[in-house]
């Protein structure tokens, strides 16, 4: 089974914990919410979607820890050891209990205001780069054919524009995952 993920915006971080005891997490993907009978011996799944809680978009195969790193440090030039410096870099941010099959992290403000800063055809510079890392690249070793650098531009794109909502509203950025 794959996690799903997400990447969103909220007001804060206790605003953002809140997707972990959400259904459907910060996008509100649809959750079985229980059984009903359909016949005699019949069941079926009740199927519930919550609407979306939080600006942000579905992710699956992102990290919000490696590959935001090597990408806020592709971004700044910033080294990526230098990272572990700043609590928002992978920061558990739920304040008691989580629940054992989701979680929330933070994504650095730094990397949230160099995507709402980079100008036009930035990300097209680094996304070779970033696809090379070891989290990316295709298993075969042959490295990213261009339907891949297509995918994780269109990722980075996607990420760029959360970010500059983010920026202008004064929002944070999280990494939702579910397994």
């Amino acid at each position: 089974m794959g996690i799903d993920v997400a990447f969103f915006s909220a007001p804060s971080d206790a605003a953002a914990a809140e997707a972990e005891r959400r259904p459907g997490g910060p996008l509100g993907w649809p959750v079985q919410v229980g059984t009903r009978k359909t016949g005699w011996l019949r069941k079926e799944a009740v199927i519930e979607e919550a609407g979306a809680a939080f600006d942000g978009f579905a992710a699956r195969g992102y990290d919000g820890v490696v590959n935001m790193g090597k990408l806020e440090e592709l971004l700044t030039g910033a080294p990526y050891d230098r990272l572990e410096e700043d609590p928002r870099w992978g920061g558990e941010i739920s304040d008691d209990d989580p629940p054992e099959d989701c979680g929330v992290l933070s994504v650095t403000d730094t990397l949230r205001d160099a995507l709402a800063a980079a100008p036009e055809g930035a990300l097209e510079n680094i996304v070779g780069a970033w696809a090379q890392t070891e989290e990316l690249a295709p298993q075969d070793g042959e490295g990213p054919t261009r339907d891949d650098l297509d995918r994780h531009l269109a990722f980075l794109h996607q990420l760029r524009d959360l970010a500059a909502r983010a920026h202008d509203t004064g929002h944070h950025l999280y990494w939702y995952f579910q397994t």
